[in-house]
């Protein structure tokens, strides 16, 4: 479990930074709708007027230009469609009796931006253009040339709009603007007749533009694109999380034979505990009136010995002997030395010694070297 937990941890850390590193695509044509107060303008402009008056009466069209004012507030609802309510106006100059007119037109104009419409919306675009049409209401007050009202100079007329408005952004909320226009008035609007049906009115105008509120928009994510990418990451943190559970089944099986295998030398100790040592004795030989273990050999044997019983887990007792050369006491005391020596040797390899007992004098073999002795042998 805890294999499969350290593995899963480092997966998906990893998979954290594989999704932050993600870039996520987007739609050129599709934008996140904006609130309310996002990508409202306010405008002016500043340019001529030219009535088609001037063309009935054949004069210099030069003659009659006449300064235009355009003030306009309006909202882009998408990057490719938004409106605007204007004012256009001051002077408008038909034929010569007539030196000027004060003119005014109220319009209402959709507009649409043909770049983010056909290029799809990019926030840094510089150049846009932006034709229009609107409908809207034009009134004409006429004076003479010595700036004498006409008998009824005022007239009015509904009005239908449109132009092409071309949009230069030179910082984040401010672009400067070449403008377009013509303006359709009812025939005689100026008391002479224009073309068949209308009068007309053209204009040019240059201007500023200034964005207000929330500028610009977000292009919607590409959901298909989204499926796609994450889809073959969920694939593959899948295989990923399949390889660890295959990996962390293989530990468990692992273990899983591992402890059958103990459990099974368990089994085989706890037998072994069960059988009752045979009593097999070991004799450690040392030289005339000595009780210093004699040699290397001597010394292995007495702890292999000390290894088996603790291995059995039996008892030992040591009874050390002597040759009937000298008095009893010194035998005694010779051999309880051999068997202490031979004892700190069993406890020094772990066996456990449960007696030690010097025997004294021994005649149990005729060579009298054999008599000198010290003997291991289970306890009962």
């Amino acid at each position: 479990m805890i294999s499969l937990a350290l593995a899963s941890f480092a997966m998906f850390s990893t998979a954290q930074e594989t999704v932050s590193e993600v870039v996520v695509p987007t739609k050129s044509h599709s934008v996140v709708t904006n609130s309310f107060g996002s990508n409202w303008f306010v405008g002016v402009n500043g340019g001529v007027n030219l009535y088609n008056g001037v063309f009935m009466n054949g004069e210099n069209i030069f003659n009659h230009l006449s300064p235009a004012l355009d003030v306009y507030v309006g909202k882009w609802h998408t990057p490719g469609f938004g409106w605007r309510v204007a004012y256009r106006g001051l002077n408008i100059q038909s034929y010569k009796e007539m030196d000027h007119s004060a003119y005014m037109n109220y319009h209402f104009d959709a507009m649409f931006n043909l770049c983010n419409l056909i290029g799809g919306y990019k926030a840094d675009r510089v150049w846009n253009v932006i034709p229009y049409v609107g409908v809207g209401w034009a009134g004409r007050h006429a004076f003479d040339e010595n700036g004498e009202s006409f008998d009824e100079a005022f007239t009015g007329s509904l009005t239908a709009n449109y132009g092409i408005l071309q949009s230069f952004r030179v910082a984040k909320r401010l672009s400067i603007n070449l403008e377009l226009a013509g303006t359709f008035l009812r025939n005689g609007f100026s008391s002479i007749s224009g073309t068949q049906g209308h009068d007309m009115l053209w204009t040019a105008t240059a201007g500023i533009t200034v964005d207000l509120g929330r500028v610009g928009w977000d292009n919607a994510p590409d959901v298909e694109a989204l499926q796609g990418i994450y889809g073959g990451m969920i694939d593959g943190l899948q295989g990923q999380l399949d390889d660890a559970l295959a990996a962390n089944k293989d530990k468990q099986n692992q273990i899983k034979a591992l402890e059958d295998a103990n459990k099974a030398l368990e089994d085989e100790l706890a037998a072994l505990r069960k059988v009752k040592p045979v009593n097999v004795s070991e004799s450690t030989f040392f030289e005339f009136g000595s009780s210093k273990i004699s040699s290397k050999k001597e010394i292995m044997n007495i702890k292999a010995y000390a290894e088996a019983a603790k291995a059995a887990g039996a008892k030992v007792k040591v009874v050390g002997f002597a040759d009937v050369v000298g008095s009893s006491e010194y035998n005694v005391k010779l051999s309880q030395a051999r068997a202490e020596a031979v004892a700190k040797v069993l406890e020094e390899n772990g066996a456990e010694v449960e007696s030690v007992i010097g025997y004294g004098e021994s005649e149990e073999y005729k060579e009298r070297f054999l008599n000198r002795r010290a003997v291991i042998t289970v306890a009962e």
